[in-house]
């Protein structure tokens, strides 16, 4: 397993609420490529799939911390006002596949069963995937701009400038609520296999 040292990234990465308009598949404005659809439409394990497609899989925590929810995070948790953030990146093979930032609300880290409050740089992915009541909302996708906060890591870790997609759902296990989204950085094949970036 590859030993070099993760670039510094300042936590939260997101910290604004608004940079994202969440669409169902069906609404969103750009049509989706078939590569595009296999990973943003997926209702499999993300985490499996970069493990499958790689030698070195790594999970750089970048931190984890209670917080306020952003806007368009509330009503995905009911009246919970703040609510556990964590914000990693999956690296494959030495490069950045994904920013993932997962929401929950305190009461799911006492849930011993989710583990949520010693994942370390474990996977969360592979957690849930584990739960045998998991069930999952709809998926939600978006495009976000070079000038967002996730577009600007983006650049950060050494690529060009372009919208980068993102994709969020619910997961629901234990009697407990994890809102997961996931931005493809420009390491990730979702780009590479199609014809174009855009």
């Amino acid at each position: 397993m590859s030993t070099t040292p993760f670039p510094t990234i300042t936590f939260p990465v997101v910290s604004t609420g608004g940079e994202a308009e969440w669409l169902a598949p069906s609404e969103v404005r750009v049509p989706l490529s078939q590569q595009h659809a296999n990973w943003l439409l997926d209702p499999g394990s993300l985490t499996a799939k970069l493990k499958e497609l790689s030698v070195d899989f790594r999970v750089q925590v970048l931190g984890q911390r209670e917080t306020t929810l952003l806007a368009d995070e509330k009503p995905w948790l009911g009246d919970v006002k703040r609510a556990a953030v964590r914000e990693v990146i999956l690296w494959c093979d030495g490069q950045p596949w994904v920013f993932a930032r997962s929401v929950f609300p305190p009461s799911a880290l006492a849930a011993q069963q989710l583990s949520l409050g010693t994942l370390g740089d474990s996977p969360l992915g592979e957690h849930l995937f584990r739960q045998p009541d998991l069930a999952r909302s709809a998926i939600e996708l978006c495009r976000l701009t070079p000038t967002s906060r996730v577009g600007q890591l983006h650049q950060q870790l050494g690529y060009p400038a372009h919208e980068l997609w993102g994709r969020r759902s619910c997961f629901y296990a234990a009697n407990q609520t994890v809102l997961v989204a996931e931005v493809f950085l420009g390491a990730a094949k979702l780009y590479s296999e199609s014809p174009s970036q855009g």
